[in-house]
């Protein structure tokens, strides 16, 4: 579904980025995988995990004794660095002139740092399946905020409903880029209002917090998916003005 969307009609217009050389190539492509990599949840039903989708966060498949708990490290690691390498890529052929989209790039860089440091400072425990972690998570909301692993995710989130609306509003502004313009600004939309719907969830106590987490996590996988593309795209034609650019103002 993913592939689809990113990849038709969404990115048929022309692509601001200049031609930049290999290093573009490459960061776009690591982009690509960094994208999926993020989105790794998935895995969960291949290494036998017994955790609910429904209830569970995303981070407790990296709770230590949980079931193939380094493959999700391991893909927060790789997510996280490789969306520095894109935002790299980005700065180098796509933003000129633009401090929105000098914004963006930062906040795309902390994203991917944030999803880095996850990978490091894992969950400490997994309260959907653990009744102990579960009354010491729901205790207060100091203690959660004590936790590094959710200070670094909620500068992950953050930072990723940032990068998406400063792209997409950069990109609005762009003659002929529209369409991914408008699903770049929709997807930080969505991720932000999601973000929100779980604080709530949590300070009520919910127990559905999975599917809403899983969809935030997925949309962040397709922006970034997309700016990926966008920027492959750079070979084809380079622009004869325009764009979003870093390289002057």
């Amino acid at each position: 579904m993913g592939a689809a969307i990113v990849g038709g009609p969404l990115l048929r217009e022309r692509a601001p980025c200049a031609r930049g050389g290999p290093w573009v190539t490459v960061a776009a492509a690591v982009g690509l995988l960094a994208s999926a990599a993020y989105s790794s949840f998935p895995l969960q039903w291949v290494v036998g995990s017994r955790l609910s989708v429904i209830r569970s966060y995303v981070s407790e498949l990296s709770v230590t004794g949980q079931p193939g708990a380094l493959v999700f490290r391991v893909g927060d690691v790789i997510g996280g660095v490789g969306l520095v390498v894109l935002a790299a890529g980005l700065a180098a052929s796509c933003v000129r002139g633009s401090r929105s989209a000098v914004a963006a790039v930062l906040a795309l860089v902390v994203t991917g740092l944030g999803s880095a440091a996850d990978g490091v400072w894992p969950m400490p425990c997994a309260p959907s399946a653990d009744p102990v972690c579960r009354g010491l998570d729901r205790s207060s909301l100091t203690a959660q905020l004590a936790q590094t692993h959710t200070l670094t995710s909620l500068s992950e989130f953050t930072a990723a409903v940032i990068a998406a609306v400063l792209f997409g509003a950069v990109l609005l502004r762009s003659p002929g880029h529209h369409r991914l313009g408008l699903f770049t600004l929709a997807a930080g939309l969505a991720v932000g209002t999601l973000g929100l719907g779980e604080i709530v969830m949590v300070l009520t106590g919910s127990r559905v917090i999975g599917v809403p987490e899983r969809v935030q996590v997925l949309l962040v996988s397709l922006f970034c998916a997309a700016l990926s593309l966008h920027l492959l795209r750079r070979r084809r034609r380079a622009p004869a003005s325009g764009g979003f650019s870093l390289r002057a103002g």
